[in-house]
């Protein structure tokens, strides 16, 4: 687990050293859409729904003096609600939705750390990027369905008396542990890993997959600003992944 923070610590010097820290760029402009898009969709949601108020409190024969103040009250109400919405979105599954859009960031980034620790190079091909992608969205989307089912059922073990104490513990082990996967799972898509494979490798290494998920979860638990910067952490997460890989089958390499 130690070697796992180590691997952390070490990756920006890493992406420096390697002229890699021009993948930086790539969490800030998918953030900047990503939220640029969520409050974009709350302005268009807010207008068609007054529009629509509008419309039906115009048609309120008792109300035709009022309907316009309503109208704006109601508009300004819609406004602040959705924004609050928007906000509590963003604090809980922003980290994620930002990992999602990143997979094929960070897989091409993992392919270039494992190049630079001495891996084979890697030749692109456009079928392999897609059955990669493919991969790498569809794994997300199963872990994150478990995380979210496992995280519930974490929050009704928080109603249990005395028991009830470990769950925010649990919960965040949890997370961590999914988050770790899928920084792992990176090195695992390039090595040719079957989902199943990834499975058990990640389960026999749960401990470096805890550790390596570890920030990334404490990040986004700061709110709105963890979630909001949580693609730089992970950029930093993948490179810590790809070493922690390399080590590990350096490891059973020299005990065979």
């Amino acid at each position: 687990m130690l070697a796992a923070f180590q691997a952390y610590l070490s990756s920006f010097s890493f992406l420096r050293k390697h002229g890699l820290a021009w993948f930086l760029w790539f969490p800030f402009i998918i953030t900047f859409l990503v939220f640029f898009g969520g409050f974009s969709l709350t302005s268009w949601a807010t207008e068609s729904i007054s529009l629509l108020l509008k419309a039906s409190l115009e048609n309120v024969a008792w109300l035709p003096e009022w309907a316009g103040f309503i109208s704006d009250v109601l508009y300004w109400l819609l406004w602040i609600i959705l924004r609050i919405l928007l906000y509590f979105t963003f604090a809980f599954i922003g980290g994620s939705v930002i990992l999602l859009l990143m997979s094929p960031i960070l897989t091409w980034l993992s392919e270039l750390v494992g190049e630079a620790l001495g891996g084979e190079e890697t030749t692109f091909s456009i079928t392999q990027f897609i059955r990669d992608l493919t991969r790498a969205v569809g794994l997300a989307l199963t872990n994150g369905f478990y995380q979210i089912l496992l995280s519930i059922l974490c929050l009704g073990i928080g109603f249990i008396p005395v028991i009830g104490a470990a769950s925010p513990f649990l919960l965040f082990a949890i997370n961590a542990y999914f988050y770790g996967y899928n920084f792992m799972d990176y090195s695992l898509e390039r090595k040719q890993f079957s989902p199943r494979a990834s499975n058990r490798f990640v389960w026999r290494n749960k401990f470096a997959s805890l550790s390596l998920g570890a920030p990334f979860a404490a990040w986004n638990l700061i709110p709105f600003i963890g979630p909001m910067t949580s693609g730089f952490i992970a950029i930093f997460a993948a490179v810590a992944g790809t070493i922690e890989l390399d080590r590990i089958s350096s490891k059973k390499i020299n005990a065979k």
